[in-house]
């Protein structure tokens, strides 16, 4: 039963869904006390023939049911709306960590690894928050409550349920280094796997004509021993925490009731009705410490992938996770974006862009073109601010240009496991129904989302598995257009798409061309239906192809 403290605090940049999360897991629970109270005095009842009473105290635990019963809906509601807030937080301050120019340029960093961080990592991390948290909380809470109040009713069994229950909450910090080395091994090998698996099924038909399946099967036959070994371990650790916990919880109870049970029956003076609320007592004493040893099994997945997230740099100093600031986004371009002679190259290496010159301005989609490995991606890397110019400068009107002023759609768009609403959010967490259904309809996707099962609330496989190519890209677009940010780049936003498909895409961006700045990065010919303006970079630098605009 441990906490930590990069979990822990995760939680607490969302204070108000915390705190309600935690305070009503702790009500919740804290009504089995006056249920055990009226079934005391119903036993009590029915073994002195009080029919009057018997049934009073039936009446009293069906209304504390009933009343149970509508704290577990409001709580459950509420760790929902922290789970989405704790997922939205950790994904976003995660990629901020990936999109810098160390992260993007890393060679041993893997598509894999950080699939498995954002994706399994993140949902780890809701479990943790929103199971384990709050009956850590309760079990701090209840425990103290309940066993004073068993000690006041019968002192030798509140003893007796008290060392138990200390027993029960201390044991596992006795294999805590242990368990976070064989936690630590786990992931790392369960990263690894998905590491080397996804690029197995990218790069299968290089694989097949290199003759190399084989030896990359048994590479992956070996990566998933590896994890069953480390899993093994883990689990041997577990089952032993565990042991130590029932042996605690098991010889508390039987310790106090035993004591309770030879006070009354040695005549010591306890009345039969305090006999059987002492008995119930014992039972409530550990109830916190059962729901505790659960969740703990639910979110170790979260604690696992704190290594990995740490890494990606969540947890850092500053980690706001509400939208940026109005003048950050920016509604409406604060004037065109200009390179104004910009060059760069990499230490050691040729130049990539030479003295380039060019303005980008709202009312039309741009189109740059231009064959591979002639520095398109560079291009957009410093538009990002990935990069910075080796001479010359990016702008925004009269400003150097902010990552913030930037929304990007990619060719294979990142969609994450979780709802269509949770997507859509990544990009401002504080959108409301309306601004999400409206930028919906600015990427042509409203009735398609409308027509899905669940609307925005559909679950989306991770990778965005459960949607078409099409479909993937618009939300995608929807996203960016979420964001409000002046600039939009769009990088082969059509490269996997059907030519229907494709079409719509390119419609939807010169919509969007209205209002801000569309540059869009294209190789096939359906990208560039519709652009009025296109620039072809070659031998590092931009030329007009379409439109005599200034250059």
């Amino acid at each position: 039963m441990m906490v930590d403290t990069l979990l822990l605090r995760t939680a607490l940049r969302h204070p108000g869904p915390a705190t309600t999360t935690v305070g009503l897991q702790v009500l919740v629970t804290a009504t089995y006390l006056p249920q055990a109270y009226a079934l005391a005095q119903g036993l009590f009842a029915v073994v002195d023939r009080d029919d009057d009473r018997a049934v009073t105290a039936a009446l009293w635990i069906v209304g504390i049911v009933a009343a149970r019963w509508l704290l577990s809906w409001a709580q459950a509601r509420a760790a929902a709306r922290l789970g989405e807030d704790v997922r939205l937080g950790v994904r976003d301050e995660a990629l901020r960590g990936v999109l810098v120019p160390e992260a993007l340029h890393d060679p041993g960093r893997r598509d894999g690894g950080l699939r498995t961080a954002l994706v399994d990592g993140v949902d780890g991390v809701d479990a943790y928050v929103t199971r384990y948290l709050p009956a850590f909380a309760q079990a701090l809470v209840l425990i103290p409550v309940v066993t004073v109040l068993l000690v006041l009713v019968h002192p030798l069994a509140g003893l007796a349920a008290g060392v138990g229950a200390a027993a029960a909450l201390t044991a596992p910090l006795l294999w805590k280094r242990l368990m976070r080395r064989r936690s630590d091994d786990h992931w790392d090998t369960y990263e690894g796997l998905g590491s080397d698996l996804l690029e197995a099924l990218r790069g299968m038909s290089t694989l097949r004509l290199l003759g190399r399946v084989d030896q990359t099967r048994d590479r992956m036959a070996r990566r998933s021993d590896d994890l069953h070994r480390a899993t093994v371990r883990v689990m041997r650790t577990s089952l032993l925490d565990t042991a130590l916990i029932d042996l605690a919880v098991q010889g508390g109870t039987v310790a106090a009731a035993g004591l309770a049970l030879v006070a009354s029956v040695s005549g010591s003076g306890v009345p039969p009705a305090e006999l059987y609320l002492a008995l119930m007592l014992v039972s409530e004493v550990f109830r916190p410490i059962r729901d505790l040893s659960a969740a703990w099994h639910a979110g170790y997945l979260g604690t696992s992938a704190v290594p990995a997230l740490r890494r990606l740099g969540v947890g850092g100093p500053t980690t706001p996770t509400a939208a940026p600031a109005p003048d950050d986004r920016g509604a409406a371009p604060a004037g065109a974006l200009v390179l104004d002679d910009v060059s760069f190259a990499y230490p050691d290496g040729p130049a990539i862009l030479d003295g380039v010159r060019a303005s980008f301005e709202p009312g039309a989609v741009t189109a740059v073109v231009g064959p591979s490995g002639t520095g398109k991606t560079t291009l957009l890397d410093l538009v990002l601010t990935h990069l910075s110019p080796t001479s010359g400068r990016v702008l925004l009107g009269d400003r150097p240009v902010r990552t913030s002023d930037v929304a990007v759609v990619s060719q294979r768009p990142v969609l994450f496991e979780g709802t269509v609403r949770e997507n859509l959010r990544v990009s401002r967490p504080d959108a409301s129904e309306a601004d999400l259904w409206q930028a919906c309809a600015a990427a042509g996707i409203e009735q398609e989302v409308r027509s899905l099962s669940a609307g925005l609330d559909t679950p989306i496989a991770s990778a965005g598995a459960s949607l078409s190519g099409g479909q993937r890209q618009r939300i995608a677009l929807a996203r960016a257009v979420l964001s409000d940010r002046p600039v939009l780049l769009a990088d082969e936003p059509t490269s996997a798409l059907d030519p229907a498909s494709a079409r719509t895409v390119t419609a939807t961006l010169a919509r969007l061309a209205a209002d801000r700045i569309v540059v869009v990065v294209a190789h096939r010919e359906e990208s560039l239906d519709g652009v009025e303006r296109v620039l072809e970079l070659a031998q590092g630098r931009l030329s007009p192809l379409l439109d005599g605009s200034h250059v």
